[in-house]
């Protein structure tokens, strides 16, 4: 049967309240090392980020930065922690930023396809996937060598244009027509993907792509309430 449509959705500040990446650091960090020692190493691993960020490094260049945080640790481990922290992240009030999750449900029951697309790593949102019965994720991929990360991303990136050519590469798989898909994003990185859909949709965080949404005349969700 011919799929209708493809419904993109970017995850963190989208559809979940988190930002998958950093959260799942300080997770990690904490199961790896011990509150203490862990929570300092999550400290001055954001630290130079922020360092980063202060010097104008766009998107790419902080998912450059902050994977290489990973480097030399075994991929089974890091699998085992993302289920771990995403079962408990799970359980906080406000997870999912509810009026999102409703459409991605709702894609479902029509019978389009839904697709993650994001800037976090493939391993961090298997276990959101899996809950959610989504089987595309397009999201960042990490090098992995002898059972383990060597801190190095797999190209291209799915940030700002990668995110449209991850998007592209699925419709064409699918033979789906563009005009005919779904966006939905929360960031002016999204931007790339929301322009190659035929219906975009904008979460507000980003006062910069909510202005330009606007004026586009493209939907726009302004998340009040979450779900329990």
């Amino acid at each position: 049967m011919k799929v209708r449509s493809i419904a993109f959705f970017d995850v963190d500040e989208t559809l979940i309240n988190v930002k998958s990446m950093f959260s799942f650091r300080s997770f990690y960090f904490r199961q790896l090392w011990g509150e203490v020692d862990g929570a300092k190493a999550d400290t001055a691993a954001t630290a130079r980020i922020e360092d980063h960020v202060r010097q104008g490094s766009d998107r790419s260049a902080i998912n450059t930065l902050f994977y290489k945080d990973f480097c030399f640790h075994q991929t089974e481990q890091v699998t085992k922690a993302a289920q771990a922290w995403y079962e408990q992240e799970r359980r906080r009030p406000g997870f999912f930023i509810q009026p999102v999750l409703d459409l991605l449900e709702s894609h479902q029951r029509e019978g389009d396809i839904v697709a993650f697309v994001s800037g976090s790593a493939v391993e961090f949102l298997v276990p959101l996937a899996k809950e959610l019965g989504v089987t595309h994720v397009l999201a960042n991929q990490l090098d992995i060598r002898d059972g383990l990360f060597t801190g190095s991303l797999i190209p291209p990136q799915t940030i700002g244009i990668g995110k449209q050519k991850a998007a592209h590469q699925l419709i064409a798989k699918f033979d789906v027509d563009a005009s005919n898909c779904f966006g939905y994003g929360d960031h002016l990185s999204d931007l790339p993907l929301l322009e190659s859909v035929g219906y975009p949709t904008v979460v507000a965080r980003d006062p910069a792509l909510v202005q330009y949404a606007e004026q586009r005349g493209w939907p726009v969700l302004h998340p009040g309430t979450t779900n329990d």
